[in-house]
């Protein structure tokens, strides 16, 4: 029963309890009071107006004494009946908050009566399950933290070595000739390059990380910017030994992105299927109702499937024995999913067939209504 009810019903209680208790001990009393008056033996007037005064009085104070005694019991047990059901919510709720305080983030309170109580348990409930979720977000940035800085520091230990041993070879004297001396030189260039490269995608990446990036969407034509991306990088990479071809229909599907933030997007993933030894990275256009999607294939060795939902994460390798083998900083696809997800897009990991990585990147069409967003990023607004 609902404390409502509990102290509805008491109010009743209050009323007609007492009432009750006056009739039924009126009627006793006067019941008692008459039949001594009938039985007694009177000597005179005066003494029968005395007794009867003195049966009233009797009377009166029983009915006092029982309304009295009915209500004190009343009171107790109502009372009580109330309290109980909010001491026992409220000792709940304290139990639950001291939980909370000790660390127990996934106590909840069970949703029982009392019903006035209900709404307190959802809101306790509603809250630890936000509290664990804000800390269990906090842990993984921490993680997310101690990986980044170990990452950060693999990957300058490698070039810093280098760069260190070549400039003592070249201290201590032993490149010796000309030819030599211009080898150590050129290493201790393409390390300090490389160095510089890992530094740019750093801070490139914690500025998309922090919402800091500035972009300049804009419709763009994602035929005819991968057509130019293609014919540019084409011949780049086949002197590296990968092959890459275009496959896109004949469509004016425009979406609304950054030129520059999308040619990020596919250098970085062109990087990438060349880092890990590809010989073939197709890349195809499709159109959907609502987004246009651009397919990355590759021939290369591809990656666990258990792996796939990590290749976005920054300095991961599916591959961990192969960690000295690949150059690069490790944030290039780390770049592409914030990239991606900044242009409320998504991106999708899975196995190439007959072996490879295929990547999948949706990116919603561009309409009209989008001309909203493109002047609010617009630094100055006509007035």
């Amino acid at each position: 029963m609902s404390v409502k009810k509990r102290l509805l019903y008491s109010h009743i209680s209050l009323y007609v309890l007492p009432l009750l208790t006056y009739l039924l001990f009126s009627t006793v009393a006067d019941g008692l009071g008459r039949r001594y008056l009938s039985s007694a033996t009177f000597y005179s007037l005066a003494d029968l107006y005395q007794k009867m005064r003195m049966t009233q009085l009797a009377v009166r104070g029983t009915v006092l004494l029982g309304m009295v005694a009915v209500l004190l019991l009343m009171n107790h047990f109502l009372t009580q009946g109330v309290l109980r059901k909010i001491e026992s919510s409220l000792d709940q709720l304290s139990g639950g908050l001291r939980q909370l305080r000790e660390g127990n983030l996934a106590v909840r309170l069970p949703m029982s009566h009392p019903a006035e109580f209900s709404v307190l348990r959802a809101d306790f409930n509603a809250t630890a399950a936000q509290l664990q979720q804000l800390v269990e977000q906090q842990q993984q940035s921490e993680r997310n933290r101690r990986e980044l800085l170990a990452g950060i520091s693999h990957d300058l230990r490698s070039p810093l070595t280098a760069i260190r041993a070549y400039a003592e070879g070249l201290l201590d004297g032993v490149a010796r000739d000309a030819g030599q001396q211009e080898q150590y030189l050129t290493i201790i260039r393409d390390k300090a390059r490389e160095m510089q490269a890992l530094v740019h995608q750093l801070f490139l990446f914690s500025r998309m990380d922090l919402g800091q990036n500035q972009d300049h969407p804009e419709p763009v034509c994602l035929k005819d910017e991968l057509s130019l991306l293609c014919g540019v990088l084409a011949s780049e990479y086949a002197e590296k030994g990968m092959t890459l071809t275009l496959s896109a229909p004949e469509t004016e599907g425009q979406v609304l992105a950054d030129p520059d933030t999308l040619h990020r997007i596919v250098s970085n993933i062109v990087e990438n299927s060349c880092k890990y030894q590809a010989s073939r990275l197709e890349i195809s256009l499709t159109e959907a109702p609502e987004y246009l999607s651009i397919i990355f294939s590759d021939d290369g060795p591809g990656v666990p499937q258990k792996a796939l939902p990590h290749i976005f994460d920054a300095f991961y390798r599916a591959d961990p024995a192969r960690c000295g083998k690949i150059s690069g900083s490790g944030l290039g696809l780390a770049i592409v999913s914030r990239a991606v997800r900044n242009m409320k897009g998504r991106i999708i990991a899975r196995p190439a067939q007959p072996h490879g990585l295929e990547l999948e990147i949706q990116l919603p069409r561009y309409t009209p209504q989008d001309q909203q967003t493109i002047e609010e990023a617009s630094p100055c607004k006509k007035s």
